[in-house]
């Protein structure tokens, strides 16, 4: 009899502790999937991942050319940059780069991951005008920008789209943001040099091969009074003079890119940014070169330089890099994780 009792209550025991013991393995192992990829066990890195997750979202577009905001999923909208931003020629490691770059641009500012949306249109999270968000074609311009070659070009892009879906480019688990141009004068430029703020994954690296790019070499000219003009309409006390004007221009230092950090032009002294600016030429990498009657600037790349030198990316693509390889060149420190 006695027997029989143990068994009972070693029956019950074992019935009070396995729902228990189902409970706290399915706990864990719950935490655990819903952390990210590179899961290391903290549970601040499972919440920043978890704020991504979701379905393939819609962005609020302002389109310039119709003049209101359009709703679109994201990577449609992401091909509509690519076919803007970059040359569908270049090598699809590079397009790839492209799509992530301008998907983390997105991305940050998309209300749905809580960014802020488009500073100069309220209601969209970002605009179609390459000053102020980048640039974007919808299908109708792009088939007539590439006529009989729109299948194949397109094609290209939804590739490039597709297959790093959802990819964006983040530092410390967050979405970095993301400056790109066209095409450096051999490095990149210190952020802070440019738009006056560091960021740690702005670096000056090396971006070599880009001498034969359509604009790395430019040369402007201005006749001294053009010169002159152009100059005291932004700085009308500069006292400067048609006359002689070597003599009072001068180039007093330069950044680590090898770009003009400091000019003078007659008696004031400008950031080499700024006299960019003011004159409309491609680069703060120049050089003048003064005749009888005129000024030569010569620039050398295209573009502020921070971030990925798009020409820099298709030539490191056409040496066998993949998408990966060059986002993490220019971009230093940063890892590429799925938003979605």
């Amino acid at each position: 009899m006695r027997t029989w009792v143990n068994v009972i209550l070693f029956i019950i025991v074992i019935a009070l502790i396995i729902p228990t013991l189902i409970v706290k393995g399915c706990s864990v192992k719950s935490i655990h999937l819903q952390g990210p990829d590179n899961h290391d066990g903290t549970e601040e890195q499972d919440e920043i991942k978890l704020k991504w997750k979701s379905n393939e979202p819609k962005i609020a577009l302002y389109d310039h050319q119709k003049k209101e905001v359009v709703d679109m999923a994201l990577e449609e909208y992401i091909a509509g940059v690519v076919a803007a931003e970059m040359p569908v020629s270049f090598e699809m490691e590079a397009l790839k780069a492209q799509a992530v770059a301008a998907r983390t641009f997105a991305v940050k500012k998309m209300h749905v991951f809580g960014g802020s949306g488009c500073q100069n249109h309220s209601e969209a999270d970002v605009c179609s005008f390459y000053g102020h968000c980048q640039a974007w074609i919808g299908e109708d311009d792009q088939k007539r920008n590439w006529g009989n070659d729109y299948e194949k070009n397109r094609s290209r892009i939804v590739q490039a789209v597709e297959e790093t879906r959802g990819d964006i480019i983040t530092y410390a688990g967050e979405p970095i943001e993301v400056f790109f141009y066209s095409t450096s004068n051999g490095k990149t430029e210190d952020v802070s040099e440019v738009f006056s703020t560091a960021l740690p994954y702005y670096k000056v690296v090396d971006s070599p091969g880009e001498e034969d790019a359509p604009k790395y070499k430019e040369v402007f000219s201005f006749s001294n009074k053009q010169f002159v003009d152009i100059f005291k309409k932004q700085y009308p006390k500069s006292n400067l003079r048609p006359n002689d004007l070597e003599r009072q221009i001068k180039i007093l230092s330069h950044t680590d890119g090898d770009r003009v950090k400091e000019v003078q032009v007659g008696n004031i002294k400008i950031k080499g940014k700024d006299f960019r600016n003011v004159y409309g030429i491609n680069s703060s990498d120049f050089t003048f070169e003064f005749l009888k009657d005129s000024v030569k600037i010569h620039t050398r790349g295209y573009g502020h330089g921070v971030g990925m030198s798009q020409v820099g990316a298709d030539r490191m693509a056409k040496g066998g890099s993949s998408y990966i390889d060059i986002i993490k060149h220019y971009y230093v420190g940063v890892d590429i994780q799925k938003a979605y």
